[in-house]
């Protein structure tokens, strides 16, 4: 088995959260409080490269949308993974109040 290198582990996520870049919408995998994986995309993306996406994220607890500017990470089979750069410090403490109510309901430790 590999070590996850990731900052912040990945979470799955529910059938209403999407990303939408190049005003199509496509299905978000899952994300973290630095990056997300979604897809699949049928363009040309490769790592490095700066992608500008608007994120919903929508469950029984939370409805919020968000621009964000992603450098790629990986392509895989056409799903895009991703880290988040310079976001805005009030969409990261939406993004933080979800994660940490999430971890609340599994019962994680901090």
């Amino acid at each position: 088995m590999t070590e996850d290198s990731r900052v912040a582990p990945r979470v799955p996520v529910s059938d209403g959260c999407h990303v939408e870049m190049d005003g199509k919408s496509y299905p978000m995998k899952n994300w973290s409080a630095t990056g997300l994986f979604f897809g699949p995309y049928e363009g040309d993306v490769v790592p490095r490269q700066k992608l500008y996406l608007r994120v919903t994220v929508k469950d029984a607890a939370f409805d919020f949308d968000f621009p964000a500017e992603a450098i790629v990470a990986r392509v895989q089979n056409g799903m895009i993974g991703a880290y988040f750069a310079d976001l805005n410090p009030g969409f990261k403490k939406m993004i933080y109040k979800y994660f940490s109510y999430h971890r609340e309901l599994r019962g994680d430790e901090y």
